[in-house]
């Protein structure tokens, strides 16, 4: 029987052909990633955008507000200003509606633009429920109970809503009620004259604050012994406005 004999050839790469497929091997992996970071990262997308906008006008250069009563302009402003030139197609829509959301009194945001050189802002505002003053200290707050950031010369408050109002701890031990100014602002109206009876929860003097009116209350049975503001007046923080004494307060 005559049997056939498979040869295999062994053959051997060159060191200089084995140093060639290597560099093949990372020139290959190098213009991967610079694949990767130079075109789908987008940067030459973002640089013909850029320029394109450029030469067509289709940069940022002007937005508009609904009307603000709480929200800072200004604060809004300093956000938006920072994207002033920069093509209107790679404004980050939603980066921006997460800053503007951050600031005081925004509960809500909504951003368009007219795909030429203008944005559109749409803001929604916290409602107050109130404030009052209460220990030295000034509760301001929304329906919701957001706590509330208020800048008086300088110094900023931060307060919190209180759960509940402790009714002994408002009077005096010697049942006088001296009520003054939550906040600086200006009085609206004066409720009760120098001599009148009041009920306590009954409402003494309107103030207005931050743009919101409040009616500051007795927190006791009594009578009317002094009042030192007048309607229209503007008062400072802790301004004294009117006293209450109780029929029956310690002489």
């Amino acid at each position: 029987m005559r049997n056939n004999y498979n040869k295999k050839k062994i053959t051997f790469i060159s060191k200089f052909k084995l140093i060639k497929y290597l560099l093949i091997f990372l020139t290959l992996i190098v213009a991967s990633f610079y694949f990767y970071d130079y075109i789908l990262e987008k940067k030459i997308h973002r640089e013909i955008i850029q320029e394109f906008s450029k030469k067509n006008d289709f940069v940022l250069a002007s937005y508009e507000t609904n009307e603000l009563i709480r929200v800072d302009q200004s604060e809004v402003s300093k956000i938006i200003n920072k994207y002033f030139g920069k093509s209107i197609f790679l404004i980050p829509l939603r980066d921006l509606s997460n800053q503007i959301r951050e600031l005081n009194w925004v509960k809500d945001v909504n951003l368009s633009n007219n795909f030429k050189s203008k944005i559109f802002v749409e803001i929604l505002e916290y409602e107050p429920l109130g404030l009052f003053f209460f220990n030295n200290k000034i509760y301001y707050f929304s329906k919701e109970g957001k706590v509330i950031e208020i800048f008086y010369k300088g110094e900023t408050f931060i307060f919190e809503v209180p759960s509940t109002r402790d009714k002994s701890a408002l009077e005096n031990a010697s049942g006088i009620d001296k009520i003054v100014a939550p906040m600086p602002g200006r009085v609206v109206k004066v409720l009760k004259a120098s001599g009148d009876k009041v009920n306590e929860g009954e409402g003494v003097i309107i103030v207005e604050a931050m743009k919101m009116e409040s009616e500051l209350k007795s927190s006791i049975d009594g009578t009317v012994t002094e009042v030192s503001a007048k309607d229209g007046d503007t008062v400072d923080l802790g301004a004294h406005l009117i006293t209450v004494v109780a029929d029956d307060a310690e002489e």
